[in-house]
């Protein structure tokens, strides 16, 4: 017995090791605040504002705010719509909504996207100093355009929210943002905590 006890102790330290903790980050993000994310890939820097999806546990809308502009070096890259979502914490993968759905819901979730837009901006308060761009995904009823695709270049930051219909209402636990690009993946995680 004394033979196998520094067996299974070495077992038990690889296994937690090698294990990711409950507030382990992907590689190349970090958490700035308690509700912002911030990813620094090889195509893309994103930011992730989440306050606002954390007091919606339970709604069937989950609404985020975001900031993308090109990592450093790496020139023009381009965002499309189909190409972003979120992966709820039991794996379901959302598409963000259409336009069209965006704009025939836009009285209830209006409120949520004012919400989240108020954590912006996250970038521009690290020493980013980039203009900002006039494209994004969704836009309200009363004005502007919404794009399919956005091009994201170092010199501009991009920002907007992204809205996900979530059937079965937004649960806690560990979700994530996914946006595909042309050569890398941005990957987000973010924790949505139940009120006590």
């Amino acid at each position: 017995m004394m033979k196998r006890t520094p067996a299974l102790i070495l077992l038990a330290c690889l296994a937690c090791a090698s294990s990711p903790g409950p507030g382990t980050i992907e590689p190349g993000t970090r958490q700035v605040t308690s509700w912002a994310v911030v990813h620094e890939g090889p195509e893309v820097v994103a930011a992730l504002g989440f306050f606002q999806a954390n007091r919606s546990i339970g709604d069937e809308w989950l609404v985020v705010a975001v900031e993308l502009t090109a990592s450093s070096g790496s020139g023009r890259a381009v965002v499309k719509r189909n190409d972003i979502a979120a992966v709820t914490p039991d794996g379901r993968r959302l598409p963000l909504v259409s336009q069209e759905e965006f704009r025939e819901n836009y009285g209830a979730v209006r409120i949520a996207v004012d919400r989240a837009l108020r954590s912006l901006p996250i970038l521009g308060r690290y020493d980013r100093s980039e203009f900002p761009c006039e494209r994004w995904f969704l836009a309200d009823p009363f004005g502007g355009f919404a794009y399919d695709e956005v091009p994201i270049n170092t010199f501009q930051l991009c920002s907007g929210p992204l809205v996900f219909r979530v059937s079965g209402g937004i649960q806690p636990g560990r979700w994530r943002l996914i946006i595909e690009l042309e050569e890398s993946r941005v990957d987000i995680p973010f924790e949505l905590e139940a009120e006590p």
